[in-house]
C-alpha cells in the first residue's frame, strides 16, 4: 500500500487516508461478489488451443536465458538481428513496463509467411510472432534495422502480459493457467496496450518512434488542431469509422507519455494494470484511477488542455519562422476521409492518383487538375506508402500489391502488376514473390526492390524472374525511379536508420550515394520532365515539406512550408506546377502550387555522394554502442533508467552452430489445467422431475507446441457415480487441420410428455468425431473472393441410463455426416460501410444420417441462404442487401429455426417451420446515421454507430407445386440499431424496432423485436 499513498501525495485526486480504509472494504467486498459471481461462468469458460497449417519448412530452435527462438533454416541473419534487438533493450523495457522479469520467458517465431511488415504477441499459446519482411514505406525510417524497430515494441507487449496482480481475479486464474491470466490483461483497451509500446518504442532512437517521427507526428497533430480533438476514451480503442484507423497508437503513446512526465515515471502504468487485472469486471475507468490517482475526466482535460496549448505554441511558432509564410496551395481534391496519394501528371489538365474514402471505393483515379473530377481506372489494392509508377509513355501503372496464399492463413507476398490506363485491366508482370516499387524505365526492363529477409535487393523483372542488378547488403529500399531518359535509376534507400537518395547506371551496375539530409529522411522521388528536375519530400524541419534539386546547378529548395505534412511531389510537363498531398485531419487533399525553383533559398544541410559505411549488418546489430543510441529524448520520467547493454556477439553463425531442429512434442506440456463442473448452469434453472445427474466437477487439460504443428484437449469429471470424459487432437501438419474427438459423457434432455408435465431424461453418448476445416482464399484485392468449409463426420452410440449412471437399454448407433460452406464472391466494403456494398455472400449447411439406427428414419436438414448487396446508394453508405433462404429438414426444429422466422414472428410456436421445405425471401436497407467512434474508459466498450434500418420478410412452405401462399408468414418492419465492441474486439450489432405482421392470426399486428 505505500506505492499507493505515495502516489496519491502527489495528486489531491486521491483518496485521502482516512478514506483509505473504506477503499480497501470496498476492494475486499467486490473482490468476493465478483468471485462468487464468476465462479460458476469461470469453471465453464475454458481455454481451447488449435492447430494452424504453415507451410513445411526446416524450423530451427535455439534456446537462451529468456527466450526460445523458432525461426525457418536460413533466416539466421534475420533471426540474429531480431535476437540482438531483444536483448539491447530488455532490461530498459522491463524497467518501462514494471514486469518481474526473473521468471520471465518467451517462445519468439520468426515467421516468413506473412509479406506485410508486423509482428503480434498472443496470450493463448504465450509467444511472440515476428514477421522478416521490412515496410515497403518509410515506417521506422530512423531505425538502424527492422529488427530494431518492431522486436522491442512486441516485448513490451509480451511484458506487459506478465505483470503479476497478486490477489485478484486474474491472479485467482493464473493458478490454473498462465494463459489465462493473460488473456485477462487482453480485455484492458488497446490504447493502454499499443500506448505503452508506443512510448517504449520512442526510447530507442531519436526521432525514431511513433510519438516523434514526423509522418505519425503529423496525424496526431492534425487531430489536436481539429475542431474535435481525440478524448481519452478516443485515444483508448482504435476507430473504426474514421481516420487515422490506428489512433490508438498515435494518441495512447502521447497519453502514456503525457502521466510518465506529470509523473516522473512510469509506474502508474504497473499499478493501473495491476487492479484491472484484479477486477475486471469494474471495467478500466476504476483501474486508472487506483493507478494514476485521477479520475479519468481529470485525466482527459488535463491530457486534452496541456497538448492543445503544445499545438498552439507550435503552430504559432511555425507562423513565425516561416519566411515566406504557410503555403496556401490550390486544393483540387479534397473531402472528409478522403486520401489521394502519389499523383502523376498525364497532362497539363490531368493527373491520375491512388484514392481511398470513407465512401469512396480505393483504386487508381483519374484526376482533372481544374474541377477535381474523380474518373476510375481501376480498383486495385497496393502495397502500404502507394509506391506505384506512370509507365514512360503513359499508357499504363506499375504497381504492386500482396497476394494472398490460396491455404495458408494470412500468408501473403507482394506482386507486381501492370495496369492499363486505357481498358482498366491489371496483369500479373512476374511470379516473383516479394517484389514491390515497379517502376518501367524508358527502352529498358520494369525496375523493382525485392525482399532478402529484413533487407532487399534492386532487380529488374521479366516472365522468367527477378535479376540482381546492385550488390549492396544491409540496404531497405523504398522507392524505384527510372529517369525520363533511362540512363539513371534514382533509389530511395535506407542504410542503418539514414534514408536518402542513391543512383545506380544500369551501364556501369554500379549504386552510388546521392543525397541525404544530416538531419531528416527523404520519403518519396519523382523525376521532372527531361530530368532536369529531382522532386522529393523529406522534413530536415521536422515536418514533411516538398524540395526540388536542380541538377544543373545542384541547388536544392524548399517549395512549401506546411503545418502538418505534404508528400509525394510531381511537377507537370509544362513545368509550371507541382502537385503534391497535404495532410490535414482525416484527410490527404491533392494540392498544387506554382513551381518556383528559383524564389525560395537554398537548402544547405544536406549530405552529397557520401561514403557508404562498411558492414551494414554488423553496424545494425552493433549500433547500440554507437552515438545515436545514447541520445536522450524529450523529459519522459526514463532518462535515469540503466543503459542497456551491448549485444554479446552472437552473430548468425553462431546462431546457426547452436541451433537444432524443432520438434514439436517437445513442447507439448499442458498450458493449462482448468476446473470443470458439469451441469453448474442447471441450478440456475427451473426443476424438472427425472433422472437428474446432478454436479459433475472434474478438470480439463489443454496444450499446444508454439508453431500449431499439434494441439489437444483432455476433459474429464466425474458425474452420475461414473468417470466420463473427452479427448480431442488436431493437427497443422497438413492443409485443412485434422481433428479426432473421442467421446463418452453423459446427456440431459427435457420429453414433453403430452399428457402429463415434462420429465428429464438422461443418455450416455460415446462416439468419435472426424473433422476438417479450411479456407481458401482465391482473391484478396478490393474485391475479395474465399471459401470457407469444414467437414464432420461422426459415429455416436447412445442409451438411456439413470441417476446413478446404470444403463436401462443397450446402445443405438447412428453415423452422420455435416458440411457448412460460405463462399463470398466480389465482396467489398468501404471504410463507413456497416455491409457490404457489392458482391454475393452464399451459406450452406447440412446434416445427413449415413447409417441411422436399426428401423429409424434418416434425419436430414439442409439450410442455404443467399445474400446479395447492391451498389446503389454507396456513395452515402447504404447498405442494400436481398436474400433467399432455403430450409429442408425431416422433422421439426433440427436446428435453431427462430433464425429462420421473420422478425415479428420469433417465439409463436405455430410460426416455426416443421419438417418439410420452406422458403425465406427478405430485402434489407441500412442506413448509418452517426459515427460515434469512441469508447467509454469506464465501462468495457467501444461504440462505433448508431444505425437506422428497415426491412420485409416472407417465409413459404414450399410443397410441389412451389411457394403455398396460404402458409405464408411475411412481415415489414424497422427500428435503430447499434455498433458496439466489448474490450474493443468484436463487432457487435443490437438492433431495436417494431415488426408489423402481414400475416397475423389472431395476434397482435405489431410486435416489437430485439435482435
Amino acid at each position: 500500500m505505500s506505492s499507493f499513498a505515495g502516489l496519491c501525495s502527489q495528486s489531491p485526486a486521491c483518496p485521502t487516508r482516512s478514506s483509505r480504509a473504506f477503499v480497501w472494504t470496498l476492494f475486499l467486498a467486490t473482490l468476493l461478489a465478483g468471485a462468487l459471481a464468476l465462479a460458476a461462468p469461470a469453471a465453464q469458460a475454458q481455454i481451447s488451443y488449435d492447430a494452424r497449417y504453415r507451410p513445411q519448412a526446416d524450423y530451427r530452435l535455439v534456446d537462451t536465458d529468456r527466450f526460445e527462438w523458432i525461426y525457418p533454416a536460413g533466416a539466421d541473419t534475420t533471426t540474429a538481428l531480431f535476437q540482438n534487438a531483444l536483448r539491447r533493450s530488455f532490461q530498459s523495457t522491463r524497467s518501462v513496463v514494471g514486469t518481474d522479469g526473473a521468471d520471465f520467458e518467451l517462445p519468439v517465431v520468426v515467421d516468413p509467411i506473412s509479406g506485410r511488415a508486423n509482428g503480434f504477441v498472443t496470450p493463448v499459446n504465450f509467444r511472440s510472432h515476428l514477421f522478416t519482411a521490412h515496410p515497403t514505406f518509410s515506417f521506422g525510417a530512423k531505425f538502424d534495422s527492422w529488427a530494431q524497430t518492431v522486436a522491442p515494441h512486441e516485448l513490451t507487449h509480451a511484458m506487459h502480459f506478465e505483470i503479476d496482480s497478486g490477489v485478484g481475479l486474474g491472479g485467482l486464474l493464473g493458478l490454473f493457467s498462465g494463459d489465462a491470466s493473460r488473456l485477462v490483461h487482453g480485455l484492458a483497451p488497446r490504447g493502454w496496450f499499443e500506448g505503452i509500446a508506443v512510448y517504449r518504442e520512442s526510447q530507442l532512437e531519436p526521432e525514431a518512434g511513433r510519438l516523434d517521427a514526423p509522418l505519425q507526428v503529423m496525424k496526431y497533430r492534425a487531430a489536436l488542431g481539429s475542431s474535435d480533438p481525440w478524448s481519452v476514451g478516443e485515444v483508448m480503442y482504435g476507430s473504426v469509422f474514421e481516420r487515422p484507423s490506428r489512433r490508438h497508437y498515435l494518441g495512447g503513446g502521447q497519453l502514456i507519455e503525457h502521466m510518465a512526465q506529470e509523473r516522473g515515471s512510469t509506474d502508474f502504468f504497473r499499478q493501473a494494470t495491476r487492479w484491472h487485472h484484479r477486477l475486471p469486471f469494474l471495467g478500466f475507468g476504476m483501474a486508472l484511477w487506483m493507478g494514476t490517482g485521477q479520475t479519468p475526466a481529470q485525466l482527459s482535460d488535463s491530457f486534452l488542455n496541456e497538448e492543445r496549448q503544445e499545438e498552439r505554441r507550435r503552430l504559432d511558432s511555425l507562423r513565425q519562422a516561416a519566411e515566406q509564410g504557410i503555403t496556401a496551395p490550390t486544393v483540387v481534391a479534397s473531402t472528409e476521409g478522403l486520401h489521394v496519394r502519389r499523383p502523376y501528371w498525364l497532362s497539363d489538365s490531368a493527373l491520375v492518383a491512388y484514392a481511398s474514402g470513407y465512401a469512396t471505393r480505393p483504386g487508381f483515379y483519374r484526376i482533372d487538375a481544374r474541377s477535381g473530377e474523380r474518373t476510375v481506372i481501376g480498383h486495385q489494392a497496393i502495397t502500404p506508402g502507394y509506391t506505384y509508377a506512370l509507365g514512360p509513355d503513359t499508357t499504363a501503372l506499375y504497381f504492386a500489391r500482396q497476394h494472398p496464399g490460396l491455404l495458408v492463413p494470412d500468408a501473403t507476398t507482394p506482386r507486381t502488376n501492370r495496369l492499363s490506363l486505357r481498358t482498366g485491366e491489371a496483369r500479373l508482370l512476374s511470379e516473383t514473390g516479394g517484389t514491390f516499387t515497379p517502376a518501367k524505365a524508358r527502352g529498358g526492363p520494369v525496375w523493382a526492390a525485392r525482399r532478402d529477409g529484413s533487407f532487399s535487393e534492386l532487380v529488374t523483372l521479366s516472365e522468367e524472374g527477378a535479376i540482381p542488378q546492385a550488390h549492396r547488403p544491409g540496404l531497405r529500399y523504398k522507392q524505384v525511379a527510372p529517369s525520363p531518359s533511362g540512363d539513371t535509376i534514382a533509389v530511395l534507400a535506407n542504410a542503418g536508420g539514414t534514408q536518402g537518395l542513391y543512383r545506380f547506371d544500369p551501364s556501369t551496375s554500379t549504386l552510388e550515394p546521392w543525397l541525404r539530409f544530416e538531419d531528416g529522411t527523404i520519403y518519396d522521388v519523382t523525376w521532372g520532365p527531361e530530368g532536369r528536375y529531382v522532386l522529393f519530400a523529406a522534413d530536415p524541419s521536422g515536418i514533411a515539406n516538398v524540395y526540388a534539386l536542380d541538377r544543373r546547378g545542384g541547388d536544392i529548395r524548399r517549395l512549401t512550408t506546411v503545418r502538418y505534412g505534404a508528400l509525394e511531389p510531381t511537377l507537370s510537363p509544362g513545368r509550371e506546377r507541382v502537385a503534391f498531398a497535404r495532410y490535414r485531419h482525416e484527410r490527404f487533399e491533392l494540392a498544387t502550387i506554382p513551381f518556383r525553383p528559383d524564389s525560395p533559398r537554398p537548402v544547405a544541410d544536406t549530405e552529397r555522394d557520401w561514403a557508404p559505411r562498411g558492414g551494414v549488418l554488423m553496424a545494425s546489430a552493433d549500433s547500440a554502442a554507437g552515438g545515436r543510441t545514447g541520445a536522450k529524448r524529450r523529459a519522459s520520467g526514463t532518462d535515469g533508467a540503466p543503459q542497456d547493454a551491448p549485444p554479446s556477439g552472437r552473430d548468425a553463425a553462431s546462431l546457426r552452430a547452436q541451433s537444432r531442429p524443432y520438434e514439436a512434442w517437445r513442447h507439448l506440456f499442458p498450458r493449462s489445467a482448468t476446473p470443470v463442473l458439469r451441469g453448474a448452469w442447471d441450478l440456475l434453472g427451473a426443476s424438472v422431475d427425472g433422472e437428474n445427474l446432478g454436479l459433475g466437477p472434474g478438470a480439463r487439460i489443454s496444450g499446444a507446441d508454439p508453431l500449431g504443428r499439434w494441439a489437444y484437449n483432455v476433459r474429464g469429471f466425474y458425474q452420475a457415480d461414473r468417470l466420463w470424459g473427452d479427448v480431442s487432437v488436431e493437427t497443422g501438419l497438413v492443409p485443412g487441420t485434422p481433428s479426432l474427438t473421442v467421446f463418452n459423457g453423459p446427456v440431459e434432455a427435457v420429453r414433453e410428455t403430452g399428457a402429463g408435465p415434462s420429465r428429464l431424461e438422461a443418455f450416455e453418448l460415446r462416439g468419435l468425431r472426424l473433422g476438417v476445416d479450411q479456407r481458401f482464399v482465391f482473391r484478396k484485392n478490393v474485391y475479395g473472393t474465399s471459401l470457407t468449409a469444414g467437414l464432420a463426420g461422426e459415429y455416436r452410440q447412445s442409451r438411456p441410463i439413470t441417476a446413478g449412471g446404470a444403463a436401462e437399454a443397450g446402445f443405438t448407433g447412428r453415423a452422420t455426416l455435416r458440411s457448412d460452406l460460405t463462399f463470398k464472391y466480389r465482396v467489398q466494403k468501404n471504410i463507413r460501410d456497416l455491409v457490404p456494398n457489392t458482391g454475393v455472400r452464399l451459406n450452406t449447411s447440412a446434416e445427413v444420417d449415413v447409417l441411422p439406427p436399426t428401423g429409424a428414419t434418416p434425419s436430414q436438414y439442409l439450410q442455404q441462404r443467399v445474400d446479395v448487396f447492391w451498389p446503389l446508394l454507396a456513395s452515402h453508405n447504404t447498405g442494400l442487401r436481398t436474400s433467399a433462404s432455403f430450409l429442408t429438414q425431416s422433422r421439426r426444429s433440427f436446428f435453431d429455426v427462430q433464425s429462420f422466422v421473420p422478425r415479428g414472428y420469433q417465439g409463436l410456436d405455430r410460426a416455426l417451420p416443421g419438417a418439410g421445405n420452406h422458403l425465406r425471401l427478405g430485402a434489407k436497407i441500412t442506413q448509418p446515421l452517426w459515427y460515434i467512434d469512441t469508447g467509454s474508459v469506464m465501462l468495457p466498450v467501444a461504440v462505433d454507430a448508431l444505425y437506422g434500418y428497415g426491412l420485409g420478410q416472407a417465409q413459404y412452405r414450399v410443397a410441389g407445386a412451389g411457394p403455398t401462399l396460404g402458409e405464408r408468414r411475411a412481415s415489414v418492419g424497422g427500428g435503430l440499431g447499434l455498433r458496439l465492441r466489448p474490450f474493443g474486439g468484436t463487432s457487435l450489432n443490437l438492433e431495436i424496432g417494431v415488426s408489423y405482421r402481414i400475416d397475423a392470426r389472431g395476434e397482435n399486428r405489431w410486435a416489437p423485436h430485439l435482435r
